[in-house]
């Protein structure tokens, strides 16, 4: 019951500012699912770039108030361990981040140049590529999440803010370029927030990129990397435990809760 109260606090906390980004993600696939003026699609390119960094940025920076300054003092009040706090937080995030991105099939599925109608009707298996284009992204978000709350409970323990505040910045890279690295390896070359309709995106941890071969392939499915995939649910598992035991340490919680 009290995690189920959270969840609605927190809900109403965040929901309009993911509100508002869905409502622009619908009206601009929207726009350019009815539209052919390719004049503006560098538009449509550029909304979807300030979508994938400020959402993030939004979400760190509330973890950073919650778990690393402790501006909401109350909530740590609660009986309710840390971790589920974050849990609680964290699924809300989940939540708001798929709703933005559930507009982008609009393109994917309904334009007739998209990339279903163009290349995944015409693969080996459909089936399999439906599949991984949603998978790929819903095990990114929880790595993502994830490895933000690992950063920020190990960066608590350590004294020095300036020093805290770089071993943050240095892990948060560290897992998040060996990712990309692994991605991108074997491509010819590669984009970052933007689709390609010759493969599949690719997402190492919130990180979106479209790595794009010498030689298109005959079938998209050719394409599927579920090594990215596989990255990233490692990266839950392993950040989400390690930062749930930090969360639930003496550094956070208090004696009796």
């Amino acid at each position: 019951m009290i995690q189920f109260n959270q969840f609605k606090l927190e809900c109403r906390k965040h929901g309009a500012v993911f509100a508002v980004f869905t409502g622009l993600s619908v009206l601009t696939n929207l726009y350019f699912l009815f539209s052919q003026d390719q004049d503006l699609a560098f538009v449509f390119l550029l909304v979807n770039m300030v979508i994938g960094i400020l959402l993030p940025v939004y979400i760190y920076l509330d973890y950073y108030r919650e778990f690393y300054t402790g501006t909401m003092p109350i909530n740590h009040l609660l009986p309710l361990r840390t971790s589920a706090l974050f849990g609680v937080k964290s699924a809300v995030f989940m939540l708001g981040l798929t709703l933005v991105w559930v507009p982008s099939l609009l393109d994917v599925f309904l334009n007739p140049a998209g990339l279903y109608q163009q290349r995944i009707l015409h693969s080996d298996s459909p089936a399999l590529g439906i599949a991984y284009l949603v998978l790929s992204k819903l095990c990114s978000i929880p790595a993502g999440l994830a490895l933000m709350g690992l950063v920020l409970a190990a960066g608590k323990r350590l004294r020095k803010p300036a020093f805290s505040h770089f071993c943050i910045a240095l892990v948060m890279a560290l897992v998040v370029g060996i990712q990309f690295a692994l991605v991108v390896r074997n491509s010819w070359h590669w984009s970052l927030g933007t689709s390609s309709a010759e493969t599949f995106k690719q997402y190492a941890n919130l990180l979106t990129v479209s790595p794009v071969s010498r030689t298109q392939p005959a079938d998209i499915n050719e394409s599927i990397n579920w090594t990215s995939v596989v990255m990233n649910l490692l990266v839950t598992v392993t950040a989400g435990t390690i930062g749930g035991c930090m969360f639930n340490s003496r550094k956070y919680e208090i004696l009796g809760k």
